[in-house]
């Protein structure tokens, strides 16, 4: 299999944080894990949320099998598998079969109904990725660190996301000069919203390692309740 074979890497030596090189797994880990999770023991004032008005709780309508064939189309099959060797591939086939798929869509109900997120879906591997093109890869910041979670979790979790961004537009949850990431709307989108709003069109990059390093779950699911959606999580 292609994904299990070797990669020719750069020559490069230990990775330093803090002035010290890296040449254990736990000091590897602990380098990666404080840039890369930089706030997740932040102080942060949740006060700011108190000003959104509390909407009336929505029922959550169980998944449909269109979709979870909807979520599983969009799935590349060069992806790498997690620790289960389950490809993309081998999932299309296996709900090509109606019994299987209906399996799987009682499973994705069960795991919101209960509110249980199974240990399984948890698993993953971790891979550590250079950069191309850095001068230095003495820095954790030269390298993309990657999770392969198992992969019917994944394709749960998609047909989530897919739910969440479509809740998200449908009761104006999401900010309307939101336009990346977000269906049905693009930076021609944008483009036309700010010359109708008379505004000059100009470009803002961030960093994603800002972004990832500053994402807090928790002001995440507080918007979310606050919007009138189920808070479905008890023992994820």
């Amino acid at each position: 299999m292609e994904w299990v074979k070797g990669r020719k890497l750069p020559p490069c030596k230990a990775i330093q944080y803090n002035g010290q090189p890296c040449h254990t797994m736990p000091e590897l880990w602990d380098a990666l894990h404080n840039t890369y999770n930089s706030a997740a023991d932040r102080p942060c004032d949740l006060s700011v949320l108190d000003e959104l008005p509390d909407l009336p709780a929505r029922e959550w309508a169980p998944f449909s099998a269109l979709e979870l064939m909807e979520a599983l189309a969009a799935c590349s099959s060069l992806s790498s598998p997690g620790p289960d060797h389950v490809t993309w591939v081998h999932l299309k086939k296996i709900v090509a079969e109606p019994q299987c798929l209906n399996v799987f869509i009682k499973l994705a109900n069960a795991c919101l109904t209960v509110g249980r997120w199974p240990r399984h879906f948890k698993e993953s591997v971790s891979v550590i990725i250079p950069k191309p093109g850095k001068p230095s890869y003495s820095a954790p910041k030269a390298f993309r660190p990657i999770a392969l979670l198992n992969t019917l979790g994944k394709l749960i979790e998609k047909m989530l996301s897919n739910r969440i961004q479509h809740d998200m537009i449908a009761y104006d949850i999401v900010d309307p000069n939101q336009f990346g990431g977000i269906r049905q709307r693009s930076v021609y989108t944008s483009h036309i919203s700010s010359e109708q709003g008379g505004l000059e069109v100009s470009r803002l990059a961030l960093s994603p390692l800002i972004s990832l390093s500053s994402f807090r779950p928790s002001t995440m699911m507080l918007s979310w309740r606050s919007s009138g959606s189920k808070d479905f999580r008890h023992s994820w």
